[in-house]
């Protein structure tokens, strides 16, 4: 499968994202693959509505603050620190059905869904066709 080129600099701009929304909040720091760019990208053009990223690159450090705020974190490396997750904004239900399927018909399918996001990653360490509940 083709990753696309991790950059380390800036996400390469599209459309309708910029690189400001995939920033790790504690550094400022962004390491994304611009291979799940483009097809994040792909399925905003296919679901025609917003995707408001709520979080994209993670730094370690960051990682560990959110367990230590007692949020449930990936085990082992996140995704997000691999510059292949984003969790996604959901303003109401028919937008996370156009979502969950534009990110499916992209070639994402890797995702968790809560109340109000939809985590989407491309993690190879991972089983590749997964999808899971946050429980509130």
């Amino acid at each position: 499968m083709e990753w696309g080129k991790k950059t380390g600099k800036e996400v390469k701009r599209t459309l309708n994202f910029k690189p400001n929304e995939f920033f790790c909040p504690c550094c400022k720091v962004e390491k994304m693959f611009d291979g799940f760019i483009e097809r994040l990208q792909l399925a905003r053009e296919i679901a025609k509505v917003p995707f408001k990223i709520t979080s994209g690159y993670r730094c370690e450090r960051y990682q560990v603050n959110l367990k230590d705020r007692g949020y449930k974190v990936a085990k082992g490396t996140s995704p997000h620190e691999k510059g292949i997750a984003a969790d996604i904004y959901i303003s109401n239900d028919q937008n996370r059905f156009k979502i969950i399927e534009a990110l499916k018909v992209a070639g994402i399918e890797r995702m968790g869904y809560a109340s109000n996001f939809v985590h989407a990653d491309m993690d190879p360490d991972r089983n590749p066709k997964r999808y899971w509940h946050y429980k509130s």
